[in-house]
């Protein structure tokens, strides 16, 4: 297993890992990643990005939180949850994915990104890389 750590900067935000992915990646004859994000506040996700699509990923984190908004009554606050809208919407990224290589690279369609989603930022996080 590979790992990575980055630094977000935002309370919400997707970062694009695509690259540093692929650093880590590359001389793999591996078929297959398992990227995986462990942390309950945070998610993982494939969303175009590039020429053309430089507004995606701002689009989704305000839709994210149109979507979950902090603001309401939230049931395990009580329990000392300081975050729990963070939990939610990483339960709506997910936290894995599985993706194919190709010549020790992410095989990803031409506008294809890969993103670390934060929902409890800014803070540091861990991404780890299984190949298959």
């Amino acid at each position: 297993m590979l790992e990575l750590r980055v630094q977000t900067q935002a309370r919400t935000q997707l970062l694009d890992i695509t690259t540093l992915v692929n650093e880590r990646l590359s001389g793999s004859d591996a078929q297959l990643v398992v990227v995986f994000v462990p942390h309950t506040t945070a998610g993982v996700v494939l969303q175009a990005a590039g020429a053309n699509a430089t507004a995606v990923a701002a689009d989704v984190e305000a839709a994210l939180e149109r979507i979950v908004v902090e603001s309401w009554p939230w049931k395990h606050t009580s329990e000392g949850d300081r975050n729990p809208w963070s939990h939610v919407r990483a339960v709506l990224t997910g936290s894995s994915l599985t993706i194919p290589l190709e010549r020790g690279a992410l095989a990803l369609g031409n506008l294809q990104a890969l993103f670390l989603c934060e929902f409890d930022g800014p803070r540091e996080r861990t991404i780890r890389l299984t190949l298959i």
